[in-house]
């Protein structure tokens, strides 16, 4: 019997009809952070006929039409073996491999330019016709075949098969946007009311009669007990140590608010650091030193109403503070211009009357996004009922079908309330699920890292993504924001730093038809 690693191999190309066949690797999604000219990998795969050539092309340029057969270039060939291999079904299949590089020389430069994307494919040269080999995706392929083990081969095939069907995208994580020089980095948290300063927040304080201190706002809102409270990293969004602390408080007649405020934790040489050390981060937030910030959150109901959510930010000495900066470069720090960015992206501020118009929202945890200490107590495990009563909280505020249906789906199939609920790390929306591997890919490879903690805020359907269709139908605004000059999405430094050294390029170019080379 073949190792396991192999039997997953073998069935993955066995999985498809018996007259197609595979390319089992690179998958779909493969990044590299070396130089893209003369960059090797191997590709390799299975066809169901001994002897028989393999061709692999590369797209030309990857913003040509993958359809027109004149825009794939040979660059390397392979042959089928003659040795049959035999798993779980009588007719046999023949491996081929090949180590080639797309990109041999700077003469092929336009192929895959730094940074960016390289597209290819493997052709079986069979004598009884051409057949393109299927693909498969880097994000969602382990455990695809690790749920579909028991079931037949032409199952296992639908449900696999990747985003590109029969081709793959390659990703260089070179050039970085987030590492360019400060001046020319892309203006994060910038959608809403940029260019508003320390003047307008200072109005918008007197507007909201923010207290003038934390002690103070901690005293107003009943802080002095039964807060619920948690410590982590938040590895989605901003990238900080943060000590939350939520309580809700009466509000006449029978109502219920929200008050949270998270200190934030994060510094080096005497600077906040976002993105930085994790370990540091959390060291110092479960110490309880070096907190550079506070920021603080109400919710008075009704939902939806002006300024119904209010945003305050605290200084290190605990003093209200007219500008809050939410990472490296500093660009926005207008409050609460650069909150709404995430807490409400089709809320907006309103300089007449100094108010938070639309409907800001209060974000879900996302706990598996997080980071967590290793100390006692402030591991997961030990903080995972603290941060179900703090999702509980959170449904309190009159959340949006996204944080509602999200936090639902990671408590299925208890209530968040029931203090037996567990969270798990399996939620995709339903009309994500019933599109297979095209939504699945896309669902987990972009969406669920770098778009969904912000999207599920939007009031408007058609841009919380809970449902694929509207995800497509948003591909034109998609590529320009992601793959544009500007890059104006993800749209927090953090996010976009991850999301372009991963494999996510890839899933959008292949899952959205967006013909883009999606480089700096």
């Amino acid at each position: 019997m073949p190792p396991l690693s192999f039997r997953r191999l073998v069935l993955s190309c066995l999985t498809l009809l018996a007259t197609s066949g595979c390319m089992t690797g690179p998958h779909n999604g493969t990044t590299t952070g070396d130089s893209v000219i003369g960059e090797t990998f191997l590709f390799e795969g299975y066809y169901p006929e001994p002897s028989t050539p393999i061709s692999l092309q590369v797209l030309r340029a990857p913003d040509l039409d993958p359809a027109v057969e004149s825009h794939w270039q040979q660059f390397a060939t392979a042959i089928t073996t003659t040795t049959p291999t035999h798993v779980n079904r009588p007719e046999p299949l023949f491996h081929w491999s090949v180590t080639a590089a797309p990109v041999p020389n700077f003469l092929f430069a336009p192929r895959w330019p730094s940074g960016g994307l390289v597209k290819v494919r493997a052709i079986a040269m069979d004598p009884d016709g051409q057949t393109v080999l299927y693909t498969f995706d880097d994000i969602t392929y382990p455990d695809c075949f690790a749920q579909n083990a028991t079931q037949p081969w032409s199952t296992i095939g639908t449900e696999c098969q990747g985003l590109g069907i029969n081709r793959s995208a390659l990703v260089s994580t070179r050039l970085n946007p987030v590492d360019r020089p400060v001046a020319e980095r892309p203006q994060f948290l910038g959608r809403k009311s940029p260019g508003l300063g320390t003047a307008e927040t200072e109005e918008y304080y007197d507007q909201i009669q923010a207290p003038e201190t934390l002690d103070a706002f901690r005293a107003t809102f009943g802080f002095a007990s039964g807060d619920v409270t948690a410590t982590y990293y938040n590895d989605g969004d901003l990238g900080l140590g943060r000590e939350m602390h939520c309580k809700s408080f009466g509000v006449p007649p029978s109502m219920v608010g929200l008050a949270c405020y998270v200190k934030n934790y994060g510094v080096l040489n005497g600077q906040p650091v976002f993105g930085g050390s994790s370990a540091s981060a959390l060291q110092d937030a479960v110490a309880r030193t070096n907190s550079f910030a506070t920021v603080a959150m109400t919710f008075t109901p009704p939902a939806g109403s002006p300024n119904s959510v209010k945003f305050m930010v605290y200084d290190a000495a605990g003093f209200l503070t007219p500008a809050a900066q939410l990472d490296n470069t500093g660009f926005n720090t207008f409050v609460p211009g650069n909150c709404l960015s995430c807490h409400g992206i089709k809320a907006n501020y309103n300089a007449a009357t100094n108010s938070v118009v639309g409907q800001a929202q209060f974000l879900p945890f996302d706990v598996f996004s997080f980071r967590y200490s290793t100390a006692a107590g402030f591991t997961h495990a030990a903080q995972a009922d603290a941060l179900r009563r703090l999702n509980h909280l959170v449904t309190l505020t009159g959340p949006t079908d996204g944080i509602r249906e999200f936090i639902e789906g990671t408590y299925e199939p208890k209530p968040v309330w029931d203090v037996t609920a567990v969270a798990n790390d399996t939620y995709v929306p339903p009309n994500w699920k019933n599109t297979k591997q095209k939504g699945l890919g896309l669902y987990r490879g972009v969406v669920k890292p770098y778009c969904r903690t912000c999207h599920m805020s939007s009031t408007d359907p058609n841009l919380d993504f809970l449902d694929q269709a509207d995800f497509n139908s948003n591909s034109g605004a998609i590529k320009v924001d992601v793959c544009g000059v500007g890059h104006s999405m993800p749209n927090a430094e953090h996010v976009m730093k991850k999301f372009w050294n991963s494999g996510a390029r890839a899933y959008l170019d292949m899952g959205l038809d967006m013909q883009s080379p999606c480089g700096p």
